[in-house]
């Protein structure tokens, strides 16, 4: 029960003290009352959800579990194009290792994805792509740790080549982290697992590479035996029936590729190695020795704007002289992270285009605010 008011009167007897310790009395019956139907009310709706059968939540089709992965690293993608253009410019190259983290963050979330799925190729190739990264990054136990990780996922699938490679991958990058000795415990433990399942394809590779690191810890014995054993495998090998070589489509040009009025380079079809190939053709009278691309939106006023960078590609020694070719359609079909189907586009009416050039003598062409229409 409420309390009663407190009244500044001295006198109990005064009528209208009376009067208003009744009405406090009957207010607060009247807020006792109200309150428990509100407890029946919201039990009983409890009780009535309980009884309900319980709704799933919708899960994601595998084409929009793979269209979310590959969201996720063409995203970063860009950023690492647009971190590439900064430096070209005279950015920190620091923007460039903020980058790849950037890429290793999604790429993190991507190989969850593709695991979800099952998708195998994009799993192992992501995994390849992380510890790059991380590798390049210094970041070590990121690197152990994955990769570890993953070996007992193929071991837990029953897959033992698949887990074979990823200890000889994980060998691989203790190698090039100087951890030596690491490196040569982890190629020992594949070399193995690898006799003792027939994977005798791995194993002139393990022994080549434990060739190398026993000649720099001075047992010249145990390398050469290893060197002389990898020989007579890769003999083996090449006197068995050859595979028929997988066969790549050549890189076409993009559907939303755009050639723009003015550009040092346009796209063409060029005959390589006896295939049509689309290529980028230097058009101008100077070499081309750095080349970026990105998508565009051709404004109303005919004017040219840069949304975002993609990629870029550079040559060395004078660049890509006149009349000749760069070769980006297969990272620009790929699409730049080269685990999803899609093709790499640009959003809406975006296109895609040649967005920035620079030529041997360290001039610059860029498309940003040129006409689009002749």
């Amino acid at each position: 029960m409420d309390k009663l008011p407190v009244h500044l009167v001295d006198d109990d007897s005064h009528p209208m003290n009376h009067f208003s310790q009744q009405r406090s009395f009957k207010t607060s019956k009247r807020k006792e009352a109200v309150t428990m139907n509100l407890v029946i009310a919201h039990t009983l709706v409890l009780g009535l959800l309980t009884l309900l059968p319980a709704v799933p939540a919708q899960q994601r089709s595998r084409e929009e579990v793979l269209r979310e992965a590959g969201r996720l690293v063409t995203e970063a993608e860009r950023k690492k194009g647009d971190a590439y253009q900064k430096v070209q410019a005279g950015g920190d190259r620091k923007l460039l290792f903020e980058a790849d983290r950037q890429i290793a963050e999604s790429l993190e979330k991507a190989i969850e994805l593709w695991r979800e799925v099952r998708h195998d190729n994009r799993l192992r190739a992501g995994v390849e792509e992380l510890t790059r990264i991380y590798t390049v990054l210094g970041e070590y136990d990121r690197v152990v740790d994955r990769l570890t990780r993953e070996a007992e996922y193929w071991r837990q699938r029953g897959d033992v080549a698949a887990q074979a490679d990823t200890l000889f991958s994980l060998g691989i990058r203790q190698w090039q982290m100087k951890r030596e000795t690491a490196s040569m415990e982890t190629l020992q433990q594949v070399l193995a697992m690898s006799r003792s399942a027939g994977l005798r394809s791995l194993e002139p590779n393990i022994l080549t590479q434990l060739a190398s690191l026993y000649e720099k810890a001075g047992r010249v014995e145990e390398a050469e035996s290893c060197r002389q054993t990898a020989k007579e495998l890769w003999a083996m090998q090449s006197t068995a029936p050859a595979k028929p070589p997988e066969r790549i489509p050549p890189a076409t040009i993009p559907v939303q590729w755009v050639d723009l009025p003015g550009a040092p380079a346009a796209a063409e079809y060029r005959v390589i190695e006896g295939v049509s190939e689309a290529v980028l053709v230097n058009r101008s009278s100077k070499g081309i020795e750095w080349v970026f691309f990105g998508c565009v939106a051709l404004e109303d006023n005919k004017k040219v704007r840069v949304l975002y960078s993609l990629n870029g590609m550079g040559s060395n020694h004078g660049g890509v002289r006149p009349g000749s070719y760069y070769r980006p359609f297969t990272l620009l079909n790929g699409p730049l992270n080269h685990w999803t189907d899609e093709k790499m586009g640009c959003e809406g009416a975006a296109k895609l285009t040649l967005i920035e050039a620079t030529f041997d003598d360290r001039s610059t062409w860029k498309a940003d605010g040129i006409n689009w229409v002749p």
